[in-house]
């Protein structure tokens, strides 16, 4: 039998990330079956909700395989959520947009979304959230696949008081 007491690697960063993710993930996908929309279609939606864009980019700023983004684009479509266009820039390409009914579905998740923000990260300070959300965009930016003349993120870097 081990000793767990000595085990250092529950107090580092990755770790401790990890396991936070995987408890974020359990919720996030709770609070989202409640609704009827999977995690991809939620993040389709949100990336929509800033406007039009291709289904590519939506791929992309969603971190979704753009093979993948087709059948969340068409549940969307069947919810009568998105709405899809031929490109006039690349006939190749069409452009995805929310319709009247999915601008309307995303306004009035609004609040709850807040409210399940604010449930999840209760232990943290509002200083303390923001640092923590500026830390996770530098993470997230250092990892990114970048994209043709995408510029860098600058990093966080903490001033010492």
């Amino acid at each position: 039998m081990t000793n767990c007491d000595n085990v250092k690697y529950q107090d580092g960063a990755s770790f401790l990330l990890a396991t936070l993710g995987r408890r974020a993930e359990r919720a996030w996908n709770a609070f989202l079956a409640k609704r009827s929309v999977t995690t991809a279609q939620f993040a389709a939606i949100a990336a929509l909700s800033e406007g039009e864009k291709t289904q590519a980019q939506v791929a992309m700023v969603t971190a979704v395989d753009p093979r993948n983004m087709a059948v969340t684009i068409k549940g969307l479509i069947e919810k009568n959520w998105v709405q899809v266009r031929p490109n006039p820039e690349d006939a190749r390409s069409r452009l995805v947009s929310l319709t009247p009914v999915g601008e309307e579905w995303w306004s009035a998740l609004q609040p709850e979304l807040r409210r399940e923000r604010e449930n999840f990260f209760q232990a943290l300070t509002d200083d303390d959230f923001v640092i923590l959300e500026r830390l996770l965009r530098n993470l997230e930016a250092s990892h990114a696949v970048p994209s043709v003349g995408a510029v860098r993120r600058s990093v966080y870097q903490p001033t010492k008081d």
